[in-house]
């Protein structure tokens, strides 16, 4: 490992403030942006309960955010592979909130995925510095579950934000071209998900697992809420959801290069 330094100490902070404020912008706006939300509901829309799953990211990720600021965690190098991208998706997370609840739909759209490929790219580098027995109680039991379930809920948020965002647009929200539209998107997003398990199974499995969960969660939401209105995006919710749990279970996997536990990121 190589010396503390003061760009590990700024990353601490990044980490502890953005994990902070994006439990604040939920908290001020939530109650709106949910309203809003349900204004331009599209055939992909999930249910109500699945936005719960905040409750147990935000718990997590605040843990995760408080081990990683102990002095003795400055030069652990998950931590600094992962900080950043962290930090970021955190702090993505609360500024979609502000965009979201001002109508500015393309830019919300745009932040969110940002926070996706910043969860992502936290996601994969956890998998690859903390690949095998090398991961701590903490980093499996906390740091994967919470970096597990935020990239699971924001793969799953972009393609529900995007028929959101078509909604607000003035594209329609019910009819055929919409059904066909949203289950388009909901394999889409199953693939994507397929491909990110496989892509870290290598790593801790409380990591994958639980963002196949979180996938999961998302896809019976959309299950419950739409099968009486489409049963086009219901199949497709479906099939998605097989291909998730074909992952999870399958003995298919792409093994990550493990970074090696000294390697500063």
């Amino acid at each position: 490992m190589s010396q503390p330094s003061l760009a590990d100490v700024a990353r601490q902070f990044a980490v502890v403030f953005a994990a902070i404020f994006q439990v604040y912008a939920s908290y001020v706006v939530g109650d709106s942006v949910g309203d809003l939300a349900h204004k331009y509901r599209s055939l992909i829309f999930p249910a109500t309960y699945a936005f719960a799953i905040w409750g147990a990211i935000f718990l997590l990720c605040g843990v995760y955010a408080i081990h990683q600021a102990l002095p003795i965690q400055r030069d652990n190098p998950v931590y600094r592979a992962i900080g950043w991208w962290t930090a970021a998706a955190f702090l993505t997370n609360g500024v979609w909130s502000y965009a979201f609840i001002n109508r500015q739909f393309v830019l919300a759209q745009l932040i969110i995925f940002a926070g996706f490929v910043f969860a992502g790219r936290a996601f994969l580098g956890f998998a690859r510095e903390a690949t095998g027995a090398r991961a701590t109680n903490v980093e499996a039991w906390v740091v994967g579950p919470a970096l597990g379930l935020l990239f699971g809920w924001i793969t799953a948020a972009n393609v529900v934000g995007l028929a959101t965002t078509l909604v607000a647009l003035g594209f329609a929200g019910t009819g055929q071209g919409a059904a066909i539209g949203g289950a388009a998107l909901l394999l889409l997003g199953g693939a994507v998900a397929f491909f990110a398990i496989l892509a870290t199974k290598s790593g801790p499995e409380s990591a994958w697992v639980a963002f196949g969960a979180a996938v999961l969660w998302a896809l019976v939401a959309v299950i419950a809420e739409q099968r009486a209105a489409s049963p086009l995006t219901t199949g497709a919710a479906i099939l998605s959801a097989v291909l998730v749990a074909a992952a999870l279970v399958g003995p298919w996997r792409a093994p990550l290069q493990p970074a090696g536990r000294g390697a500063a990121a």
